[in-house]
């Protein structure tokens, strides 16, 4: 009964249910599916609870229109291209009726492009750059625009939580009476979308490596690893100007070339000192902490 779903689970729930659930099939629901879209709705609910928390109640709305992007780090320059492919999908699928697909785009939005890679990176320059870098204004103001795109993307879906969040934000207004945002067509980038996803290939194979090495207790996290990654001249030509140690959460990363097509890395232990900032190793001091 949907009484007892409101009592146990809250309505957001229930229309998680409805709007995942592809009415061209038979509809199935019980508790385990239920208990599976409510894990779903706590992941979304984290999303929004790391954006609240890291643009430390500045929530001025951004001018779409005068960003410069070319002045953007590449890693932001990447993220608002899927903002706009996300919301060019979003208006196909929500024109569409296609909501199951809807849902299904922006929860993975939440999960892979955000908590596990956007997120992931950039909570080192979030944490332990200086508050006026250049970098870090970058990253806040994207999550700002992150944060206004989920509230209006997610509002007819999840109505009350997405109520509840805009009050937040602006407690005079509702955002079931906000219009949806039209993205400027210069956050679009073709090109640096290939070679992106040609470096998040790389990351993920460096990623497997670190976790063999983990496994094994060589290392425990991450930020205790050296990377040492050949490639050819094609994937040498992505990484030239990346910085990869970020990019992978490390210590260090020493790219080589080589002649193979296959990506090759090897994690080592990082030799040197522990930053008590960033947790960083390194034979240097580093520059973070004084």
């Amino acid at each position: 009964a949907p009484e007892d779903i409101l009592k146990k689970y809250g309505a957001d729930i229930l229309r998680i249910w409805v709007a995942s659930s592809n009415y061209a099939e038979d509809l199935r629901i019980d508790y385990s599916i239920l208990d599976q879209h409510a894990d779903s709705y706590r992941k979304i609910r984290n999303t929004f609870r790391y954006l609240l928390g890291n643009i430390n109640d500045d929530f001025e709305e951004i001018n779409l229109k005068n960003i410069d992007i070319k002045k953007l780090p590449e890693l932001e320059q990447f993220m608002l291209h899927k903002i706009y492919s996300l919301d060019l999908n979003f208006k196909k699928f929500f024109k569409n009726y296609d909501f199951h697909n809807l849902y299904k785009e922006l929860l993975n939005f939440c999960t892979v492009d955000l908590s596990a890679f956007y997120f992931d990176i950039r909570k080192d320059c979030l944490y332990c750059d200086k508050k006026d870098s250049t970098k870090r204004q970058s990253t806040i103001m994207l999550l700002k625009i992150i944060l206004n795109a989920l509230l209006k993307w997610f509002a007819p879906i999840l109505s009350f939580t997405t109520e509840e969040i805009f009050k937040i934000i602006d407690d005079k207004k509702s955002i079931h009476l906000e219009k949806f945002i039209d993205f400027p067509i210069n956050f679009k980038n073709d090109n640096l979308n290939l070679k992106w996803l040609e470096l998040i290939k790389i990351r993920d194979i460096c990623n497997l490596s670190i976790e063999e090495k983990r496994s094994a207790k060589i290392i425990g996290s991450s930020l205790e690893a050296l990377l040492k990654i050949k490639l050819d001249k094609k994937n040498f030509k992505f990484v030239k100007d990346i910085d990869l140690s970020e990019l992978c959460i490390t210590s260090l990363a020493k790219v080589e070339l080589t002649e193979q097509s296959d990506i090759l890395v090897e994690t080592l232990k990082a030799e040197g000192n522990k930053c008590p900032v960033c947790w960083k190793i390194s034979l240097e001091p580093c520059e973070r902490h004084g």
